[in-house]
C-alpha cells in the first residue's frame, strides 16, 4: 500500500490539471488493501512474504481470525475494517469504487480520485513498480476470474484510457515511471488518517 501511495504522490508532484482531493486520494491508497489478508494464498504465494516467511504460522493465524471476523471476500473485509476504524466516508467511497472490474465505469467518470487510486494500484506488483501492461498480464494470470473473462479486453482498454487521461493532467509521461522516491515512505508512514 505504501508503494501504491508513492505512485500517487509522484503523480501529485507532477499534476497540473483538474482539481483533485489529494489528501483523500493518498489516504485511500494507504488503506485500499486492508482486507487482502483474507484472500492471501499461503501455498502458492508465500514467497511474497519476504522476510516474514519465518512468521508464516503467525500470519496464517491472523488470516484465520480476519476471515472469522470479516468474511472471505477481501472487498467486504476492507469495507468492514474501514468502517470499524471510522474512516471518513468519502475515503471509503473512493476505495469502494476502485476495482479492476470497475475500470470501464471509472474511465468514463469525471472523478479523479478513483482513477488515481486504480492507476496507482495497477502500477504496483508484489515486487515493486512495473509497467501497466506487465501488471495487467500478471493480474489476469494470477486472478482466475479475469483469465477467461469476455470483459477482459474492455477492462484493459479502460485502464489504458485512464493512463492517458491522467497523463494529460501531468507534466510528465507517467507510463515511464520506473522507480519510487524512498524519501516519501517516512512522510506516508507519518500521515494522520
Amino acid at each position: 500500500m505504501l508503494w501504491v501511495a508513492e505512485v500517487a504522490l509522484f503523480i501529485k508532484n507532477h499534476w497540473h490539471g483538474d482539481e483533485v482531493n489529494w489528501s483523500e486520494t493518498i489516504k485511500a491508497t494507504l488503506l485500499h488493501d486492508l482486507g487482502n489478508i483474507v484472500k492471501f494464498d499461503f501455498t502458492n504465494y508465500s514467497h511474497f512474504l519476504g522476510s516474514e516467511i519465518d512468521n508464516i504460522n503467525y500470519w496464517k493465524k491472523v488470516q484465520k481470525a480476519f476471515i472469522k471476523k470479516y468474511g472471505m471476500d477481501d472487498h467486504t473485509a476492507c469495507n468492514k475494517i474501514l468502517n470499524e476504524l471510522k474512516i471518513d466516508s468519502s475515503i471509503i467511497e473512493i476505495i469502494d469504487k476502485k476495482s479492476f472490474g470497475n475500470s470501464v465505469h471509472i474511465s468514463k467518470s469525471n472523478k479523479w480520485e478513483p482513477k488515481l487510486l486504480l492507476y496507482s494500484d495497477i502500477r504496483i506488483s508484489p515486487n515493486g513498480i512495473v509497467t501497466m501492461a506487465k501488471r495487467l498480464a500478471e493480474v489476469t494470470k494470477r486472478i482466475g476470474k479475469y483469465k477467461n473473462s469476455p470483459d477482459l479486453p474492455n477492462l484493459i482498454n479502460a485502464c489504458e484510457e485512464i493512463e492517458k487521461q491522467i497523463e494529460k493532467q501531468t507534466n510528465i509521461k507517467i507510463s515511464k515511471i520506473k522507480e519510487l522516491g524512498k524519501t516519501n515512505t517516512q512522510i506516508l508512514l507519518n500521515m494522520e488518517i
